[in-house]
């Protein structure tokens, strides 16, 4: 059966999706969007698992939509509340020792003073470099992907020249090295999520795009969402259905149909077809080219291009009721702490995604731990606590054995770090579930269970996102659109994509209707 012609079908109501479907609509388009799962939200959504417990299943921190989506798609201040938290990091190290992070900079710096004589102010002079970073990210957020010669022109002879060329010709240790002497000063700011490790050249870049909408949501701040992050989700989506948008849920797209080079509709499991102007996939590059698109209409050369994209930073995730919260044994007083990160060494982080990268899941792997009822208690019954951790690396497929061989391994590693820094930790465990990559994968669609789409690493950022010839949003085909995560800017719940992508089709299309 063949049903109506739509102007646009959006493959995934994931938080791009609803950003772009809402922006066609509000152009005046006729927009479907098609979700396979029973939810909207995608990565970015709550669940009670546990009943009387709210968990954000995936996606576990606010730091957008920005306030040009929110404003340009009429999102009230209170469709959902982002809760500041303060402190914002612990980073924890095995000898007892720890570093605190706050929203006062000159609070932090004071902390880690102690470490040499050059580590306060390292951190002032860190901060200004990286600021100078994130205005040049936040330049290219919200637009088409610049290539690398359009950046150098852009600001040559500025202030900022010299730190663009850092970020992109050096790593993120590199930079944490100019500036500090203390290993565990460096630690505790690096990041290697997307990369694998810091000291990857282009993970600096990653850090500026993946910082550059912080504290830029509805109150212009960062933290946890009151209600978790699918009230993000909720309230994009009753944003698009204002202006007019459907959205159907349990409705997976089993093809994207092409006819004399077009994309013209798509089939849905079950058979029923539905025509559209234009498809705009919210899913990964891999799973749009390689899954949803007949062989026969993808080119043998982007096919090999395609198949060889980055997914190999992968990330599990855990969950847990807790009967109370965790004692830290580095500190010495009660602090409202809602997030730890556990990654004391370079030697630790990189021996993490070597573990990954030769077929096992991390043996101590990196641990970024969030409990939000510290700010929400509401989150979960009185007396309880939940927490979320994301768990790095492990590999896409293991080596040997099945994931319900290394499911029981991954859950003691966790509890045996945390352990360590928390004694009794274990004993307040009530519940808890572990999300592998293969369950991210069934759960979202997201091939390799890989959250970003494809890593960001140097060569999948800006113009080469995914890949160089189809970095600007529109594929090798006619009519057939990207808008997910896996384009420019990055991954994270920015809605950046979806902005970017509506803005190149109406750039393209102007106010095209169905007839």
């Amino acid at each position: 059966m063949t049903q109506r012609i739509a102007d646009a079908i959006i493959i995934g109501a994931g938080h791009n999706g609803l950003v772009c479907a809402a922006y066609l609509a509000q152009a005046g388009w006729d927009v479907l969007v098609l979700e396979r799962s029973h939810r909207i939200g995608g990565g970015c959504v709550t669940e009670e698992l546990v009943p009387g417990c709210q968990f954000s299943t995936f996606a576990y921190n606010a730091n957008g939509p920005g306030p040009k989506i929110c404003g340009d798609l009429e999102i009230a201040g209170d469709a959902f509340d982002v809760v500041e938290t303060d402190p914002k990091l612990l980073s924890p190290f095995p000898d007892g020792d720890h570093i605190m992070w706050w929203g006062d900079a000159e609070r932090s710096a004071a902390g880690i003073a102690r470490y040499g004589p050059r580590e306060a102010e390292g951190f002032v002079k860190y901060n200004a470099f990286m600021q100078l970073g994130k205005e040049i990210a936040q330049d290219v957020f919200l637009g088409p992907p610049p290539t690398h010669a359009e950046l150098y022109e852009r600001y040559r002879g500025t202030h900022h020249e010299l730190v663009l060329e850092a970020m992109l010709t050096r790593s993120l240790w590199d930079v944490l090295t100019d500036h500090f002497d203390s290993e565990k000063v460096r630690c505790a700011l690096a990041r290697a999520d997307d990369c694998g490790s810091p000291t990857a050249v282009g993970s600096l870049l990653a850090e500026v795009l993946e910082s550059a909408n912080d504290g830029a949501g509805i109150h212009r701040r960062s933290g946890v969402v009151r209600g978790g992050m699918g009230r993000i989700s909720a309230a994009l989506a009753a944003s698009a259905r204002r202006y007019g948008v459907q959205i159907r849920t349990e409705q997976p797209v089993e093809r994207i149909l092409v006819e004399n080079g077009r994309a013209s509709g798509v089939r849905l499991q079950g058979g029923e077809v539905l025509r559209a102007r234009l498809v705009v996939s919210n899913a990964d590059p891999k799973r749009t080219f390689l899954r949803l698109l007949d062989p026969a209409d993808v080119p043998t050369p982007l096919r090999e291009q395609v198949t060889h994209l980055k997914t190999r930073a992968g990330y599990m995730k855990f969950h847990a009721v807790l009967r109370g919260l965790p004692k830290f044994s580095c500190l010495s007083e009660d602090l409202p702490i809602t997030g730890v990160r556990i990654a004391p060494s370079l030697d630790y982080y990189e021996r993490a995604w070597l573990d990954a990268q030769t077929g096992i899941p991390a043996r101590e792997p990196i641990l970024s731990l969030q409990f939000p009822t510290v700010v929400l208690p509401e989150m979960a019954p009185p007396g309880k606590h939940i927490m979320g951790i994301w768990v790095r690396f492990a590999p896409a497929v293991p080596r040997e054995g099945d994931w319900e061989f290394w499911r029981p391994r991954v859950l003691d590693s966790i509890s045996r770090i945390i352990e360590q820094y928390a004694p009794g930790f274990a004993n307040l465990v009530e519940w808890q579930r572990l999300y592998t990559i293969a369950d991210i994968a069934a759960e979202t669609g997201m091939t390799d269970g890989s959250i970003r789409h494809v890593d960001m690493t140097l060569d999948q950022l800006l113009h080469r996102r995914p890949l160089p010839a189809w970095s600007a949003y529109q594929s090798h085909l006619d009519g057939l659109w990207l808008c997910g995560s896996g384009t420019h800017p990055c991954g994270s719940v920015t809605g950046a994509p979806g902005h970017n992508a509506a803005q190149a089709i109406l750039k393209k299309h102007g106010t095209l209707r169905a007839s």
